[in-house]
C-alpha cells in the first residue's frame, strides 16, 4: 500500500538501513533506531496534519475510537516485504507514532542465532515455553520461527494471540487460528480460557502481562496443551520469581507445584551491537526443565538454578555469560559490549 511520499521514503529508508524502529513526530526529522542507537533521518520533516492523516490511515474504526478516548492504540500493516507494529501515542505537543520493522517471512533458527534446542522443543505436546528479555530482544521473531517450524513439520491446530498481530501465517501442514487482543477478544486471559473450548493443540500468547493471563497459561498447558508465551524478565532465575510473585502469598506454593510440572523451557535473549557496522547478534539462556530443575521451582530455591544450569551443560543449558563469551570468541561483538550485556 501507498501512504505518501513522505512516509513511503522514511519506510523504505528503515528497511534499506535495516533499522529496527522508525519515531514520527510532527515538526521533527524522524528518528530511527540502528544497531541499538538512535540516528536522525536526513529529510523533511512531518507536519501535525501529515501525522493525523497517517495515523487515520492505518487505523481501524475501533482503533480510532481508542485512539481518540485513550490516546494510545496498537495496530500494525504489511509495506512492501515487510510488516510494521505501531504505537500511535499523544504527547503535549501532537500526535506520534512509534513503528518496529518486522520481517514478512520468517527467518531461519541458524541464520538468527535462535538456540536449535528450541525446535526440538517445538515437537513436545503440551506444557510451557517461555521466551524472555527486554523489549526489542527478539521475542516476537524467536515465536515466530517456532510457529513455522511446528507448521511445517506437524498436523496441529495452533491458536495465536497477539495484540497486534504481527507476523501472518499461512497454514501448511497446520490450521492456524490468529486473533487480535481488542478486535477479536477483549484480554489475554480471557482469549487463552476461550481457546480451550476451541480444539487447539497449540496456544501462542504475545504476551503473558498480568496474574489472568499468567493464570489461564499455567491452565491450559497443565491440561495437555503446548503453550508459547513471553515475559519482560532478565534470566531464567527472575522469571520464575516474577511468575510466583504474582500471584497471592497464599497461593504461591500451589503454583511453585504447577509450574515445576508444567514449565517445559525458559529462553532469555538480547540483542547485542556487532562489529559489523548495523549489525546485531542474539546473546542467549536457555535453561531446561529437568528433574534438579523441578525440584528447585517446588521448593522455592530459584536462587540455585543458575549453578545448575551449569553443571547441565549436556542437556542443552546455557547461561548468557556462554552465550556471549562465545560471540566475542568469534569476533562477532567487542569485549565492552560482552561486559555490558552480562547478568
Amino acid at each position: 500500500m501507498i501512504y505518501s511520499d513522505k512516509i513511503d521514503g522514511y519506510l523504505d529508508t528503515c528497511i534499506s538501513a535495516r533499522a529496527s524502529d522508525l519515531h514520527l513526530k510532527a515538526s521533527m526529522n524522524p528518528f530511527m533506531r540502528y544497531s541499538g542507537g538512535l540516528k536522525s533521518i536526513d529529510a523533511f520533516p512531518l507536519d501535525t496534519t501529515e501525522v493525523y492523516n497517517f495515523i487515520q490511515q492505518v487505523l481501524t474504526p475501533e482503533q480510532k475510537e481508542k485512539y481518540a478516548s485513550g490516546g494510545e492504540a496498537d495496530f500494525s500493516f504489511s509495506y512492501s516485504d515487510y510488516r510494521f507494529r505501531c504505537n500511535a501515542y499523544h504527547d503535549l505537543h501532537g500526535d506520534n507514532l512509534a513503528l518496529r520493522l518486522l520481517a514478512l517471512e520468517p527467518g531461519d533458527f541458524s541464520n538468527l542465532g535462535i538456540p536449535l534446542i528450541l525446535k526440538d522443543f517445538s515437537k513436545k505436546r503440551s506444557g510451557l515455553i517461555l521466551i524472555t528479555g527486554p523489549t526489542g530482544s527478539g521475542k516476537s521473531t524467536t515465536l515466530t520461527c517456532m510457529i513455522d517450524y511446528i507448521n511445517e513439520n506437524k498436523n496441529a491446530h495452533i491458536i495465536t494471540l497477539e495484540d497486534p498481530v504481527e507476523y501472518i501465517h499461512t497454514s501448511k501442514k497446520c490450521v492456524i487460528t490468529q486473533r487480535e487482543i481488542g478486535k477479536n477478544t477483549k484480554s489475554f486471559g480471557k482469549a487463552i480460557e476461550a481457546a480451550m473450548r476451541q480444539d487447539p493443540d497449540i496456544i501462542m500468547v504475545g504476551e503473558m502481562r498480568d496474574l489472568e493471563s499468567v493464570a489461564a497459561a499455567i491452565a491450559a498447558a497443565e491440561t495437555g496443551h503446548l503453550v508459547l508465551s513471553t515475559l519482560h524478565t532478565k534470566g531464567a532465575e527472575s522469571t520464575v520469581d516474577r511468575i510466583i510473585d504474582m500471584f497471592p502469598a497464599a497461593q504461591q506454593n500451589q503454583i511453585r507445584v504447577q509450574l515445576g510440572m508444567t514449565l517445559l523451557l525458559v529462553c532469555c535473549q538480547q540483542l547485542v551491537p556487532g562489529l559489523e557496522r548495523g549489525r546485531r547478534h542474539l546473546a542467549a539462556e536457555v535453561m531446561v526443565c529437568n528433574q534438579a530443575i523441578r525440584n528447585l521451582i517446588r521448593v522455592g530455591k530459584t536462587h540455585m538454578i543458575s549453578s545448575t544450569m551449569q553443571t547441565s551443560r549436556k542437556e542443552g543449558m546455557f547461561i548468557m555469560k556462554d552465550s556471549l563469551e562465545k560471540l566475542y570468541t568469534e569476533g562477532k561483538i567487542s569485549e565492552d559490549d560482552k561486559e555490558q550485556f552480562m547478568f
